[in-house]
Parts: structure tokens; sequence; C-alpha cells
């Protein structure tokens, strides 16, 4: 499930045979790239790590018609069985794989691979497909029936998701697999052999409110600046002070988009007390003010729960 922790990074040992190698996960970077392309389709993107569990995804919050499927325990158990029986699937053929699940939606899974090896996956949809809505619809409630479920919300959801060719889809997929060769091209994800620039991420990362100067770090790793600064480099592709920034400002936006703190508190949580500092760094790198990334947020996040003008009402059938 999404990890809904305020950590930038995620660092995770994965094995092959007898090799272990470590993968430097830069959560801020993908989930950037997730909303990014959240705004070109409007279409709900995550990333799931090797083992199939869930690490980050935009938005966050899922739709409202999956939200109400995974209001009962067993049927969020069969979302999640379906995830991972997906990505199983992907492991084994290692190319993309698109599938309809239990609730009636289209997704699909793309393997992200480094080194031949395949690193974790990207899973987009919680779509429909194109087709006859009542067939889909009688499928669906067939295959969720059974479930404590409020069939009329489910059914009012289920009217308002728009409906997309199988050839957007793919188009979609191809876009996506193209984008899982760009995480690891473009460092989003780093498999190393050498931990010291996870330990370092790390620290930062848990003391992202302390002072986190030069000095600092190179006497909590014993290291010299100029090695600091090259590591810094190599690892994160920037310099330390631009990494540092970069996460406090990524974490910004999170708490932004997830919390109802006010803008100075969010400035003092991501270690930069001087409110007016704050605002000019995060327009600096986002291009917009603070509050205005909220306001932009929240319209994305909530975007699919507008109220329709006329209410739907659920079909006359023998469902009832």
């Amino acid at each position: 499930m999404y990890d809904n922790r305020t950590s930038m990074s995620k660092h995770i040992q994965i094995g092959w045979g007898n090799n272990l190698m470590n993968l430097l996960f830069n959560l801020a970077d993908v989930r950037e790239l997730l909303r990014n392309f959240y705004t070109l389709t409007g279409i709900r993107t995550a990333i799931f790590d090797h083992s199939f569990h869930e690490l980050a995804a935009y938005p966050t919050r899922l739709s409202t018609y999956c939200h109400i499927i995974r209001s009962d325990p067993r049927a969020e158990a069969a979302c999640i069985r379906c995830d991972q029986e997906a990505c199983s699937k992907v492991k084994n053929e290692r190319r993309l794989y698109t599938y309809e699940c239990h609730a009636g939606l289209t997704e699909t899974v793309v393997p992200i691979q480094a080194d031949n090896q395949i690193i974790g996956y990207l899973m987009f949809g919680q779509l429909l497909q194109t087709g006859s809505r009542e067939a889909l619809w009688d499928r669906i409630y067939q295959n969720v029936s059974s479930y404590d479920l409020d069939m009329n919300k489910l059914y009012n959801a289920f009217q308002r998701k728009k409906h997309i060719s199988k050839s957007i889809i793919e188009a979609y997929a191809r876009t996506m697999e193209m984008s899982a060769s760009y995480l690891y091209l473009s460092r989003m994800l780093i498999l190393k052999q050498d931990t010291l620039a996870q330990k370092i991420d790390g620290y930062i990362t848990e003391h992202i409110k302390d002072d986190l100067s030069v000095s600092v770090l190179c006497k909590q790793f014993n290291i010299s600046k100029s090695h600091l600064y090259k590591l810094s480099e190599q690892s994160f592709g920037v310099g330390i002070a631009e990494h540092i920034r970069n996460i406090r400002i990524q974490l910004g936006k999170k708490l932004l988009g997830d919390t109802d703190c006010p803008i100075y508190e969010i400035a003092e949580q991501v270690g930069i007390p001087d409110y007016n500092y704050f605002t000019k760094a995060f327009k600096r790198l986002t291009g917009i003010l603070p509050s205005a990334y909220r306001k932009e947020n929240r319209a994305i996040q909530f975007g699919d729960d507008r109220t329709p003008s006329s209410p739907f009402q659920y079909p006359p059938s023998s469902h009832l």
C-alpha cells in the first residue's frame, strides 16, 4: 500500500542469486514524474518495488470508485491480490501487461529494469475501456455484489468514470514503458554497491529540520568536503546543498498536498524556518507560490469527486 511517510527517498536491498545490490529510490523525483503524467492524462499512476509493495502514487487518493470498492476489507484484499498477480506475471514475462481487475477497471503494469533486472513496476489505470456500459456493469455487479458495499454509490461512481478506447490505453502503456526506462537512466533509481550515499541521504531525510551544513555532514560521516561534493554529484546528480534544498522543497510540496498545516509551519518542518525564504525557494524550484501549489494540487486530487449536474439513478434491473 501507499507509504504515506514524509521520507523523500527509499533504500531497498534487492538480491539475485548470491548477489545483493542496493537500490536508492528517489521518491521525490518519482512522485514528480507521476504528477506530471497525471497532469497530462488525468490517469492515476503508482510505482511498486520489486516485492510488489506500493511506494508512491499520484494522486495519492484513490478514485471514488476504488475507494468505495476498498471500503470492504475482503474487496480490498482482492484489489491487492490483483495488483500482485499482475506484477508477478510481468516479472515472469518481462513485458508490460494490460488486464481487467476484479472490479471491472482496466490496469496496465510496466516493468522497471536496470542492468537487465526488474527492480520495480509502474502501474496505471482505474480506467473503463470503451464498450457496452450495461454489460460491463452487469459483470462488475456479479463480481462485487457479495461484498458489503453501497451499490448505489458504486453505480454513481461507475457512471462518472469516462470510457477510454483500447488504442489510447495502448498509447499510454507505450509512453509509460519509455518512462520506466527514463526512471533509471535519469538516476531517479540508482543501483549502488557503495552505501555511503544512501546513508547520507537517509541522514538528511531523518534530520531534515536540523542543521545540514557541509561541515555537519562531513563530521557525521568522517569524510572531507571534496569527497562529499564528489559523492553528491555522482550519486544525486547535483551538489549537496542543492540536493538538500530539493528534498526540503519536495517534502514541502508533499505536506502542502497532504495536510492542512499553515505554510509557515510547513516551512519549519522542512528545515527552512524563514517563511519568506521558503516561499522564494519554493517558487524558484516549482515556478509557483506554495499557496498556489496547494490550491492546484487540491483541485487535481479531488477532481473526480465533483457532483454531476444530474444525479444518476441506480439502473432498474434484477440487481435491485
